[in-house]
């Protein structure tokens, strides 16, 4: 895919660097993915937990150095996990430097080619993008010749790959497995980490009550609309989005008997909907 070919939507993150001859260890401590395992210029999505296994943070994790790693956050998150580093740092020699906001550039269906003006260059929350972080968008943007993307495009992608947000589609009263998070943030080979108890007794022996799961509508919803299935609630709407290939979708963490194909009752609207396996690349769309 050529550059001319990319699109590109502005937006903004945080970030926070954690520095020192101690940070892999600090970093593989607390958090849930093997970050000692990144080489130079690699990165991971990981998650901070608290001592009962509930979601504190989320972040990307990149390693800069040998002895620096950055961490990018949602807007608006930062500073809660320089407040957590900071009360799990003790003794080692890291230095935990930031937040600072910066813009973030996402470019979708870019070639791979080097992309001017970015301080740091990420794959993508959603598949099939990167994010291009810099002090300013401009720049990267006019650089990249990549054409303006619409925000609700990118949003609709994210809802049909089943990418929940911290914050939107979950929040710290959520374990790793009600937001489905547990096979692209958590390493189950690595050592110790906060919260690993829960997370691994999820995991090997037990379930848990809720689910992130997609919704198929049959018309636009809205975030916050009560989800039914018979005369029970059985969650809310977190996002929704209107798709070119599958019509009104939205995420939602949803009791477990609410399987593949469960009719639903929106609050708000008239026709049914249903629950479906993420990602929707199996989904039929709706009419």
């Amino acid at each position: 895919m050529s550059a001319a070919a990319a699109s590109a939507l502005a937006g903004t993150c945080e970030l926070v660097w954690v520095e020192g001859p101690d940070a892999e260890g600090f970093l593989q401590g607390l958090l849930t993915n093997d970050v000692a395992a990144l080489a130079v210029g690699a990165s991971c999505r990981a998650l901070l937990l608290d001592d009962k296994g509930h979601i504190s943070a989320d972040m990307r994790v990149a390693r800069t150095g040998p002895q620096d790693f950055t961490l990018v956050t949602g807007s608006g998150h930062s500073e809660r996990l320089v407040t957590l580093l900071d009360e799990y740092h003790f003794s080692e020699d890291v230095d935990v430097i930031g937040p600072e906001p910066f813009a973030c550039v996402t470019l979708s269906d870019w070639d791979g080619g080097p992309i001017v003006s970015a301080d740091l260059v990420l794959p993508g929350l959603v598949p099939g993008t990167v994010d291009a972080i810099g002090v300013e968008a401009a720049p990267i943007i006019a650089a990249s010749g990549a054409t303006p993307m619409e925000p609700s495009a990118l949003e609709a992608r994210r809802i049909a790959a089943g990418i929940p947000l911290f914050g939107v589609d979950f929040t710290s009263a959520n374990l790793v497995q009600e937001a489905g998070l547990e096979l692209t943030t958590v390493s189950f080979d690595k050592g110790c980490y906060l919260g690993q108890e829960t997370v691994a007794r999820v995991h090997y022996r037990g379930q848990v009550n809720r689910r992130l799961r997609g919704v198929h509508l049959g018309e636009p919803g809205r975030v916050g609309a009560a989800i039914s299935a018979g005369d029970r609630q059985v969650g809310v709407l977190t996002s929704v989005a209107e798709s070119s290939i599958y019509g009104s979708i939205g995420l939602a963490i949803l009791r477990r008997e609410v399987g593949a194909d469960t009719p639903l009752h929106i609050e708000g609207l008239e026709r049914p909907a249903n629950a479906v396996d993420l990602p929707l690349k199996n989904a039929h769309r709706s009419a």
